[in-house]
């Protein structure tokens, strides 16, 4: 089963940065050889099935929570394996087209892992329902829509089977709070894995991965974060309260942690903002 939109271009559409020229599903995509390419930017998103994407001399595999971004004028075909071969597509172009697809890093036709599907696909249906009940849509609204798809592109794809790292902070949010709320208290890593619902170990990798540094060490450097906040609120708070207050029950390695972080020690810190 095949349905699809064209939407009839004007003058207005040609003037603008981005426009919106087809969008449509197939029930089972048949294949498709495009020897010259095609006339326009394509996202095109499978929900079922199995397909191959043959580019540029490669053959590459096309499943469920995937998609090909296909840029215009390059030579392709693609075909089902798995049937029903179930796919949406958007078509597109403009002269900021390129450029922005450029700056979002997506340089070239390239297949992408969709970590978040049902946003993408509802980005999708929303174009799709706004040109089934209208005659013509607003070119400006479609724009508007196709730029918003794009960006949703950026924010929930990657070029490998694993999730983005907006998709990891946002993973990572509950355990952020949690650290924020709790940074005075004895913190484990069973407690941060706890808020993910995962294993220690995975929340090592998850930290590792988006922020580029291990649970504990982030943990210190929220307190140390919060100690110099205390430190400039109460210039006459001991050491070893402000230690007690964050979470760390040595003073010494409080000041240890201090130095090694900003370079000096906490009554160093102090004394300098009270001269500014």
């Amino acid at each position: 089963m095949k349905h699809f939109f064209w939407h009839v271009l004007t003058d207005i559409d040609f003037q603008l940065p981005l426009y919106l020229v087809s969008m449509g599903y197939w029930g089972n995509q048949p294949p498709v050889v495009r020897k010259d390419g095609y006339k326009a930017f394509q996202w095109i998103q499978c929900f079922d099935g199995q397909g191959i994407l043959e580019i540029e001399g490669k053959s590459l595999t096309i499943s469920r929570g995937q998609g090909m971004l296909l840029y215009p004028g390059v030579p392709h075909r693609y075909y089902p394996v798995e049937e029903p071969w179930t796919v949406q597509w958007v078509e597109f172009n403009g002269d900021f087209a390129g450029p922005l697809l450029q700056s979002l890093q997506f340089n070239n036709s390239m297949p992408l892992f969709v970590t978040k599907p049902d946003l993408v696909e509802a980005r999708i249906n929303e174009i799709n329902h706004l040109y089934s009940i209208r005659n013509q849509i607003s070119s400006y609204e479609g724009s508007y829509l196709l730029y918003g798809l794009l960006m949703d592109l950026f924010r929930y794809t990657s070029t490998s089977d694993t999730r983005s790292n907006q998709e990891q902070l946002e993973q990572l949010k509950p355990v952020i709070d949690y650290i924020q709320q709790h940074y005075a208290q004895p913190l484990t890593l069973r407690h941060l894995a706890n808020q993910l619902g995962v294993t220690p170990q995975y929340t090592c990798v998850l930290f590792q991965q988006t922020l580029g540094t291990r649970p504990f060490a982030y943990i210190n450097q929220y307190r140390i974060h919060k100690a110099k906040e205390i430190l400039q609120l109460y210039p006459d708070l001991e050491i070893s309260h402000i230690s007690k207050k964050i979470g760390f029950d040595s003073p010494s390695y409080f000041i240890k942690l201090f130095k090694r972080s900003e370079g000096i020690t906490p009554n160093h810190f102090r004394s300098v903002y009270k001269t500014t």
